[in-house]
Protein backbone atom coordinates (compact mmCIF):
# COMPACT_ATOMS: atom_id res chain seq x y z
CA UNK A 1 0.00 0.00 0.00
CA UNK A 2 2.82 2.37 0.87
CA UNK A 3 4.53 1.76 -2.59
CA UNK A 4 1.13 2.88 -4.30
CA UNK A 5 0.99 6.10 -2.15
CA UNK A 6 4.48 6.64 -2.99
CA UNK A 7 4.23 5.91 -7.03
CA UNK A 8 1.09 8.18 -6.65
CA UNK A 9 3.01 11.24 -4.95
CA UNK A 10 5.81 10.70 -7.23
CA UNK A 11 3.79 10.87 -10.38
CA UNK A 12 2.39 14.20 -9.00
CA UNK A 13 5.02 15.74 -8.77
CA UNK A 14 6.28 15.18 -12.46
CA UNK A 15 3.36 16.09 -13.72
CA UNK A 16 3.78 19.48 -13.14
CA UNK A 17 6.34 20.02 -15.17
CA UNK A 18 5.55 17.93 -18.02
CA UNK A 19 2.24 20.18 -18.57
CA UNK A 20 3.96 23.33 -17.60
CA UNK A 21 6.05 24.19 -20.86
CA UNK A 22 6.65 27.54 -21.52
CA UNK A 23 4.18 28.80 -23.49
CA UNK A 24 4.72 32.87 -25.02
CA UNK A 25 1.67 34.84 -24.16
CA UNK A 26 0.86 37.54 -26.47
CA UNK A 27 -0.39 40.36 -25.62
CA UNK A 28 -3.83 42.34 -27.91
CA UNK A 29 -2.34 45.50 -29.51
CA UNK A 30 -4.29 46.58 -31.63
CA UNK A 31 -3.97 47.55 -35.01
CA UNK A 32 -0.95 48.82 -36.04
CA UNK A 33 -1.91 51.39 -39.06
CA UNK A 34 -0.10 50.94 -42.35
CA UNK A 35 3.31 52.76 -43.17
CA UNK A 36 4.51 52.75 -46.58
CA UNK A 37 8.38 54.10 -45.77
CA UNK A 38 10.18 50.87 -46.09
CA UNK A 39 13.14 52.61 -44.11
CA UNK A 40 15.43 51.33 -41.62
CA UNK A 41 14.49 52.58 -38.13
CA UNK A 42 15.86 52.06 -34.89
CA UNK A 43 13.50 50.56 -31.55
CA UNK A 44 14.33 52.36 -28.80
CA UNK A 45 12.34 53.77 -25.24
CA UNK A 46 13.93 56.71 -23.53
CA UNK A 47 16.26 57.74 -25.00
CA UNK A 48 17.90 53.92 -25.37
CA UNK A 49 18.75 52.64 -28.58
CA UNK A 50 17.72 48.75 -28.64
CA UNK A 51 16.94 47.00 -31.95
CA UNK A 52 17.84 48.16 -35.56
CA UNK A 53 15.13 47.04 -38.13
CA UNK A 54 15.86 46.97 -41.58
CA UNK A 55 13.84 44.39 -43.09
CA UNK A 56 10.52 43.83 -43.41
CA UNK A 57 8.32 41.39 -42.25
CA UNK A 58 5.22 40.66 -44.45
CA UNK A 59 3.40 43.39 -44.56
CA UNK A 60 5.07 44.73 -41.79
CA UNK A 61 7.72 47.92 -42.83
CA UNK A 62 10.34 48.36 -40.34
CA UNK A 63 8.68 51.22 -38.89
CA UNK A 64 5.71 49.14 -38.24
CA UNK A 65 7.43 46.08 -36.65
CA UNK A 66 9.24 49.51 -33.98
CA UNK A 67 5.63 50.38 -33.57
CA UNK A 68 4.53 46.44 -32.80
CA UNK A 69 7.45 46.13 -30.36
CA UNK A 70 5.73 50.08 -28.57
CA UNK A 71 2.54 48.43 -28.28
CA UNK A 72 3.54 45.43 -26.89
CA UNK A 73 6.74 46.64 -24.28
CA UNK A 74 3.68 49.33 -22.87
CA UNK A 75 1.21 46.41 -22.17
CA UNK A 76 4.09 43.76 -20.77
CA UNK A 77 5.23 46.72 -18.38
CA UNK A 78 1.77 47.24 -17.17
CA UNK A 79 1.95 43.90 -16.53
CA UNK A 80 5.01 43.45 -14.75
CA UNK A 81 5.41 46.19 -12.25
CA UNK A 82 5.49 43.90 -8.96
CA UNK A 83 8.09 42.06 -8.31
CA UNK A 84 10.24 44.68 -9.96
CA UNK A 85 11.31 43.76 -13.74
CA UNK A 86 15.13 42.08 -13.79
CA UNK A 87 17.27 41.65 -16.48
CA UNK A 88 16.95 37.76 -15.95
CA UNK A 89 13.29 38.33 -17.02
CA UNK A 90 14.08 39.00 -20.32
CA UNK A 91 15.09 35.59 -22.20
CA UNK A 92 14.91 34.31 -26.02
CA UNK A 93 13.07 31.21 -26.16
CA UNK A 94 13.04 29.12 -29.15
CA UNK A 95 9.19 27.67 -30.09
CA UNK A 96 8.07 25.37 -32.75
CA UNK A 97 11.25 26.55 -34.97
CA UNK A 98 10.79 29.89 -34.07
CA UNK A 99 13.13 32.14 -31.92
CA UNK A 100 11.51 34.85 -29.54
CA UNK A 101 12.51 37.35 -27.58
CA UNK A 102 9.81 37.49 -24.13
CA UNK A 103 10.06 39.71 -20.71
CA UNK A 104 7.98 37.23 -18.09
CA UNK A 105 6.66 35.09 -21.24
CA UNK A 106 5.19 38.03 -22.90
CA UNK A 107 6.16 38.11 -26.86
CA UNK A 108 8.10 41.35 -27.45
CA UNK A 109 9.91 40.80 -30.71
CA UNK A 110 10.11 37.24 -32.92
CA UNK A 111 13.73 37.43 -34.77
CA UNK A 112 13.31 36.45 -38.31
CA UNK A 113 15.47 34.59 -40.53
CA UNK A 114 15.70 37.91 -42.96
CA UNK A 115 17.12 39.86 -39.80
CA UNK A 116 19.54 37.40 -39.27
CA UNK A 117 20.92 37.48 -42.85
CA UNK A 118 21.03 41.23 -43.29
CA UNK A 119 22.94 41.57 -40.01
CA UNK A 120 25.32 38.59 -41.61
CA UNK A 121 24.62 36.17 -38.33
CA UNK A 122 22.87 33.17 -37.16
CA UNK A 123 18.79 33.50 -36.11
CA UNK A 124 19.60 32.26 -32.50
CA UNK A 125 22.78 34.68 -31.70
CA UNK A 126 20.67 38.06 -33.24
CA UNK A 127 18.29 36.71 -30.75
CA UNK A 128 20.94 36.65 -27.84
CA UNK A 129 22.05 40.29 -29.35
CA UNK A 130 18.65 41.87 -29.04
CA UNK A 131 18.01 40.19 -25.55
CA UNK A 132 20.98 41.62 -24.15
CA UNK A 133 20.25 45.12 -25.34
CA UNK A 134 17.04 44.88 -24.10
CA UNK A 135 18.05 43.72 -20.55
CA UNK A 136 20.47 46.91 -20.71
CA UNK A 137 17.12 49.46 -21.17
CA UNK A 138 14.00 47.95 -20.01
CA UNK A 139 14.33 47.16 -16.50
CA UNK A 140 15.76 50.45 -15.98
CA UNK A 141 13.05 52.58 -17.22
CA UNK A 142 10.44 49.94 -15.99
CA UNK A 143 7.61 51.30 -13.57
CA UNK A 144 7.94 50.41 -9.83
CA UNK A 145 5.44 48.57 -7.66
CA UNK A 146 3.53 51.89 -5.87
CA UNK A 147 4.80 51.75 -2.09
CA UNK A 148 2.01 52.92 -1.12
CA UNK A 149 -0.54 49.84 -2.21
CA UNK A 150 -2.56 52.02 -3.86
Amino acid sequence: MKWILATVLGALVLVPGAVCAQTIKVSAIGVIGPVEDRSPTTWAMSGWDMIRLTQSDGAFTPIMRSLRMDARTVDILCRTQAPPLGSRDIRTVVQNGHQYVTVRNYLLAEVRPQDARAEGTSIGALANKLARAVRAVLPQIAPLPNRFGV
